[in-house]
């Protein structure tokens, strides 16, 4: 009866061993899974950020070149002429 009891509980530990083995390989393959797919993510990523880097320098240089086409303008420098200090000095006095 002793060596029965005995049996019985190194064939339970051996299904648990078992059984704890096969969810420790299928946790670790989900895992490997799923990191895969999260580097894949961060490198779509970061391409996407590069792309967007790019485009907004491109945007900033044609602004920068808009800018100075109009800053250069017979019509800004009319309207937006600077007044003389002598036009100033008159009026305050």
């Amino acid at each position: 009866m002793y060596t029965v009891t005995v049996m019985e509980t190194l064939v339970k530990a051996d299904i648990f061993f078992f059984i704890t083995s096969v969810a420790v390989v299928v946790v670790t393959v989900i895992l490997v899974w799923g990191g895969f797919y999260f580097l894949k993510t961060l490198k779509n990523i970061r391409d996407i950020s590069d792309k967007f880097k790019n485009a907004v320098n491109m945007a900033e240089d044609d602004f920068e070149s808009i800018h100075d086409q109009i800053t250069q303008s017979i019509i800004y420098k009319f309207l937006f002429r600077k007044k003389r200090k002598d036009a100033n000095n008159k009026n305050s006095k």
